[in-house]
């Protein structure tokens, strides 16, 4: 099972200036967590949509992962610390569940990605992921 982040969209976002998005791909939960990556998705404004192509996860050694995604204050020390945006667990079978803030809204138009509608820290971010065997 590979998960490919596709594309990514902002419609809502509550600083001034470029949200910097990243996302940290985890599996297990509690003291047994473990960071598998972290990555930049880029910078986004209202309207903005990227389309990073980033393999996530190829599937192996882990019965699943969690996707979650935040927006970076590391260059806003006024802001305090990074803001939860949402998050999505894909188990090695291809299943998907929306975890806090996230809403899944099924396939987008063309069929081919899953969505996700992300609501932490109230802004406001679209997720489309391709899950594939």
């Amino acid at each position: 099972m590979k998960v490919t982040l596709q594309g990514m969209h902002c419609y809502k976002k509550t600083e001034n200036g470029e949200d910097e998005i990243y996302c940290v791909v985890t599996t297990g939960g509690g003291a047994n967590r473990r960071e598998l990556a972290r990555f930049d998705v880029g910078k986004f404004d209202v309207g903005r949509t990227l389309h990073p192509g980033k393999m996530l996860w190829d599937g192996t050694s882990w019965p699943e992962v969690t996707i979650t995604v935040m927006e970076s204050d590391e260059n806003e020390s006024a802001h305090g610390g990074d803001d939860f945006i949402g998050e999505v667990t894909v188990s090695a079978d291809g299943n998907c569940r929306p975890g806090r803030a996230t809403l899944d809204e099924g396939y987008e138009e063309s069929k081919r990605y899953r969505q996700f509608s992300m609501t932490g820290s109230a802004a406001h971010y679209v997720l489309h992921l391709e899950v594939r065997s």
